[in-house]
């Protein structure tokens, strides 16, 4: 199958010709034939105050995997008059062909808008006109959270899918949007929750060894240590196991935590701050230890001072593209609400 990338270059244009180019550009380029349309969402990507970089190239990696219209949103400056609409843009669209007689395929596109003026404070009404209907609309939100009060009622009219990533912000500047935007009907999914599931795996299939899932599913306490700059990692892991395995929470501080489970157990947690993620888990003579180290995810299991098993498994390395890619590939993950129910949303810190 032959392809080809057409680019544009619009500096400081109004709204309004962004829309009539985005629909005019292809036809025009392909001497008026209109191509057939193979793009299955509309994927945004929120960019304001990131550095430099590649955004078309980024989108373009993750476009190919999944045909899409790709939407870079950069305010980059308020200034000016309010009522101006203008819009550094940049259009590209992958062309491919199948056969000599067939229609080209407008495979995936893309529209990198700088937003000045007032657009660059109401850049929803813009952007909106961009989203494909009838199709998934996802908004990566890469930039700094949004400050209270921002428009999550208008932004939800388009985009049916938030995506974060808590381990680069923490999770305190998201609570409003994740309370505010499920009764309007967005999906919040979280790239760190995703990277996480390693730890979830990890622990299951220790649960495969009976002392193992004795120690995991009833310990006398827990102690985890985790760097304080991430957080949301030990409290959605928390949420996690007291949802699985119906523990409430009593009490929640920075350094620790009760925990209570369904036959009235006491669970205490003690949380320590440590340049290497780990857990504890301590049952009787058991002490279950998990900790990643140079990329890699350990367990071993103690009874006193004998190792009764060890386990490793390598850790995914962080990858933007391949951490968008696995989550339009699976899908919302149900347990991360569940997660976030269970603990994070119900803290009072």
């Amino acid at each position: 199958m032959e392809s080809q990338t057409l680019h544009w270059d619009h500096p400081n244009i109004k709204g309004p010709e962004l829309l009539e180019l985005l629909r005019t550009s292809v036809p025009q380029s392909l001497g008026g034939v209109i191509p057939v349309t193979a793009t299955v969402l509309t994927l945004g990507l929120y960019v304001k105050g990131i550095p430099t970089t590649d955004w078309i190239g980024f989108a373009g990696k993750i476009a190919r995997v999944h045909p899409a219209r790709v939407l870079i949103i950069n305010p980059i400056s308020a200034d000016g008059d309010d009522t101006s609409t203008q819009v550094d843009a940049q259009l590209s669209a992958t062309i491919t062909y199948r056969r000599p007689n067939d229609p080209p395929i407008l495979f995936s596109e893309c529209v990198q808008m700088n937003l000045k003026g007032g657009l660059a404070n109401h850049w929803i009404d813009l952007v909106q006109s961009l989203i494909k209907s009838d199709l998934p609309a996802y908004l990566l939100w890469l930039g700094v959270p949004p400050l209270p009060g921002f428009r999550w009622d208008l932004l939800s009219t388009g985009f049916t899918h938030l995506v974060i990533d808590t381990e680069q912000t923490g999770l305190g500047p998201w609570k409003t949007a994740i309370l505010t935007g499920k009764p309007l009907g967005m999906v919040v999914d979280d790239l760190y929750w995703q990277r996480l599931g390693l730890w979830r795996a990890h622990w299951a299939n220790l649960t495969d060894y009976p002392e193992g899932l004795r120690t995991l599913t009833h310990p006398d306490k827990i102690v985890i240590e985790w760097p304080v700059s991430k957080s949301t990692g030990w409290r959605l892991l928390v949420g996690w196991l007291m949802d699985r395995l119906h523990w409430q929470v009593v009490d929640v501080e920075p350094t620790y935590m009760t925990i209570t489970t369904e036959h009235g157990q006491i669970i205490p947690i003690e949380i320590h701050n440590a340049d290497d993620p780990a857990f504890s888990f301590y049952h009787g003579p058991y002490i279950l230890s998990s900790q990643e180290v140079e990329d890699e995810l350990q367990s071993k299991l103690h009874q006193g001072s004998e190792v009764l098993y060890e386990m490793v498994d390598p850790c995914n390395i962080a990858d933007p593209v391949t951490d968008v890619v696995k989550l339009l590939n699976r899908g919302h993950d149900q347990l991360f609400d569940q997660a976030l129910t269970a603990l994070i949303l119900n803290e009072r810190v």
